[in-house]
């Protein structure tokens, strides 16, 4: 005679118990170690840390090639940064 689901006694709910505790162990495994990789990587990780911010004399002379500021307005910014620097 066929036995229906419910007939099966108490091997089958430990079996479903048991899987239910290592898929969830597997889940967490998981999850940890995509936070711990996250944690790893580079704060900026499409800028190289050894590249150098140019100096504000720098920013300067590139306004002043460009034409944003006239050669009287550097000059006069240039020694307001040469003052500052003393």
């Amino acid at each position: 005679m066929h036995r229906g689901y419910w007939d099966d006694g108490w091997g089958r709910w430990l079996g479903m118990g048991i899987t239910m505790v290592i898929a969830s162990a597997v889940v967490i495994a998981v999850v940890i170690a995509l936070l711990r990789r996250n944690d790893r990587a580079p704060a900026t990780p499409f800028a190289p840390p050894h590249v150098d911010r140019p100096d504000a004399r720098s920013i300067l002379d590139e306004r002043l090639a460009r034409g944003e500021i006239e050669p009287d307005e550097y000059h006069r910014r240039r020694e307001a940064l040469d003052t500052a620097r003393r």
